[in-house]
This record gives C-alpha cells, sequence and structure tokens, in this order.
C-alpha cells in the first residue's frame, strides 16, 4: 500500500472514528482479530512513520484526541449570525426586532439563540428582503442580502 493510500484510508478511518490495528507481516492474530479494520502486510519503518503521522493528523483533524465536538458539546458553543446587507443604510430585523443598520453589522458576530429565524432587510426606496434560517452553533450562520431597487 503506498503511503498516499495509507493516508487516505487512515483519514477516512479517523473520520468513522474507528480503531486501525496493524496485522505481523500476515502472520495474523491469535483468536479474534480486534475490532475495526486490520491492515496486513509488510511496512518499513519510514511508511510506518508516516503511517503514525498521518493517524495523529487525522485524529486531530477529526477531533478524536481531544474533547472537540462529540456528541451533544456543541451546545456549549453560541450560536453565531453574521449580516452582510447593504445599501450601507438598510435596516435589519431579526425576529422582527430591529439589529441595526447594515452598515453597522457587516462582518460582526451576532450571538443568535438556537433554533429557526427570519432575518428581515428593509430601505426606502428598494424591495424588502427577508430569510429564514436555523441556528443550531455547529458554525456560524452568514446572510447575504442586496437589496434591488423598486
Amino acid at each position: 500500500m503506498t503511503i498516499a493510500r495509507m493516508l487516505v484510508v487512515v483519514l477516512v478511518l479517523a473520520a468513522l472514528q474507528l480503531p486501525v490495528t496493524a496485522g505481523a507481516g500476515g502472520r495474523g492474530f491469535r483468536g479474534a482479530p480486534p475490532p475495526g479494520l486490520t491492515i496486513r502486510g509488510k511496512v518499513s519503518n519510514g511508511q510506518a512513520n508516516a503511517g503514525a503521522i498521518a493517524v495523529g493528523a487525522g485524529a486531530l483533524m477529526f477531533g478524536a484526541g481531544a474533547a472537540g465536538y462529540s456528541g451533544e458539546a456543541w451546545f456549549d458553543d453560541p450560536a453565531i449570525l453574521v449580516v452582510d446587507a447593504s445599501p450601507p443604510d438598510a435596516q435589519v430585523y431579526l425576529d422582527g426586532q430591529l439589529l441595526g443598520a447594515a452598515g453597522e453589522l457587516i462582518a460582526r458576530g451576532l450571538s443568535v439563540s438556537f433554533g429557526p429565524h427570519v432575518v428581515h432587510v428593509v430601505a426606502p426606496g428598494f424591495r424588502p428582503w427577508a430569510e429564514r434560517f436555523v441556528a443550531d452553533g455547529s458554525f456560524p450562520t452568514r446572510i447575504r442580502a442586496t437589496l434591488t431597487r423598486q
């Protein structure tokens, strides 16, 4: 197995969070093999080191090596809304409550409650704009609105 293929396999397994064990040169295991995926074959020291680095990188990337996002832990993070709207003097509303002028809100993260919401953007001489979204806290929600003239 080439190093590139091994890296792909390890990263996929890290995403699936399956344990990986290496077979001993085709000699097999005594009794039943351990759960997860078993990779059999001869591996040189250089390939073993590359595999170990790939496993570590995959674990860090997918949060397997730390407390990261597992289970319901992401609910501890606030839900964030970023509104980029134009024209700058347009008024932005979240669930009927005024957030402020569009120019004041550009690239500003606003903390919102979890669940469904509606953003309205209005300005004199422009068609009103609205969008629904669900804030779940897993990543910031970005709303982009460009009003068109009436």
